[in-house]
């Protein structure tokens, strides 16, 4: 596969990101909910930010952040119950993410591979503040959608709350919640 073709392929990944409108959002009525890409854009620019601030590695906060829900692609933007009843669901992850490796050179293909696993073990600092970012870009979302009038959007914000590991990502969450807590 050349280099012309292999971009493509993941390009098209991109494009069906950028059509790809959350589900939580969809499923709790929220009429112009956003799409995978621009909540994995708000996650990578937090995270850089983020990751500038605490002297961690922001390129590599980026590349993990923008590739962590490209799998969603092929296989759908899945709320926790459907994740749940998945049992395969990392190795069909893993399988997207190897496949659009193989369109890259050698060793672009390897950061690909290696950045996909740190996001999915949480093996690095860098990977661990991603991964509360993730869920502290969520809560903000929800934050955004209950102030649009989406009452839905309640459950999301606080489940963000709970699963954020980070004690000054959650205090921020909660501090920006305040009133609507």
């Amino acid at each position: 596969m050349s280099l012309g073709d292999g971009l493509t392929k993941i390009y098209c990944a991109i494009l069906k990101l950028k059509e790809l409108k959350r589900a939580g959002w969809i499923e709790r009525g929220v009429m112009d909910a956003e799409s995978v890409a621009a909540h994995s854009y708000a996650v990578a620019l937090l995270s850089m930010l983020l990751a500038d601030l605490r002297d961690l590695d922001a390129a590599e906060a980026m590349r993990i952040a923008l590739i962590h829900d490209l799998p969603e692609a092929f296989i759908g933007d899945l709320t926790p119950g459907e994740k749940e009843r998945l049992k395969d669901l990392r190795e069909r992850e893993m399988d997207v993410i190897g496949d659009l490796a193989k369109a890259l050179p050698g060793e672009h293909a390897e950061k690909l591979i290696n950045a996909w696993k740190n996001y999915v073990k949480g093996s690095s600092e860098v990977a661990r503040l991603v991964r509360d970012v993730d869920k502290l870009e969520m809560g903000l979302q929800a934050l955004n959608y209950l102030r649009s009038g989406y009452p839905g959007a309640r459950e999301i914000y606080e489940s963000a709350l709970k699963e954020i590991r980070d004690p000054e990502l959650r205090e921020l969450l909660r501090r920006l919640g305040g009133s609507l807590t």
